[in-house]
């Protein structure tokens, strides 16, 4: 095999696949041909582990098929995950932000500058509890695909200014998955999303759950 047109460290590699609970059949996403998944093999972020071991050597044109469970797919649902945001970090010009309403998906920035989304539970008028555990967290999942590009990744490609990886399935324009766009936060800026300018919690670092 010509290792030059297989999926390597360094290699844009662009997919297409659906995904679905393994448990009931559900599609939970599909990434069309029109519109597939991309990344930056061994250097875009949080594609989830047991993807790119399946992906690894394939060539375009190949498919590939896996049953993965939470642990190396979308990880456990995490209690901590779910936390209380004083209501202070959504407000905008003094108001709370149009946008924070119960099963809304908003972007939210950790004290370490990435960039997540998360899921209101509850609006309160002291908090707004959010859930940053990923939509299909706990799930085991099935991934049916084919690889439709292979080629060296250019220089922009590789060291990106965004910095942002995948939100476990590589990077894509359909947002159906419920995890937002390649960095997590549905193609909006810290401007426009109206969640203040970090996560609010009183965790930091790795502790934070809003990772």
């Amino acid at each position: 095999m010509d290792n030059k047109n297989t999926i390597q460290d360094g290699k844009f590699v662009a997919f297409i696949y659906t995904v679905k609970d393994a448990e009931t059949g559900k599609v939970l996403f599909e990434a069309k041909k029109e519109a597939p998944d991309t990344m930056v093999y061994g250097a875009s972020r949080d594609v989830i582990p047991g993807l790119i071991a399946t992906l690894k050597g394939l060539s375009a044109g190949d498919r590939f098929g896996v049953t993965l469970p939470p642990e190396v797919a979308f990880g456990p649902r995490m209690d901590d995950y779910v936390q209380q945001v004083p209501v202070e970090a959504f407000m905008r010009d003094g108001k709370m932000a149009v946008e924070v309403k119960e099963g809304g998906v908003l972007d939210m920035m950790t004290n370490t500058g990435d960039i997540i989304s998360g899921m209101v539970k509850k609006v309160t008028p002291e908090y707004v509890e959010m859930d940053f555990n990923h939509p299909f967290a706990g799930k085991t999942v099935e991934f049916a695909g084919e690889v439709v590009e292979v080629r060296d990744a250019t220089e922009e490609e590789l060291h990106p200014h965004h910095g942002c990886g995948g939100c476990g399935c590589g990077k894509h324009s359909d947002d159906s998955c419920g995890c937002g766009d390649d960095c997590g936060c549905g193609g909006h800026s810290d401007s426009n999303c109206g969640c203040g300018d970090n996560c609010g919690c009183s965790h930091d670092g790795d502790n934070c759950g809003c990772k």
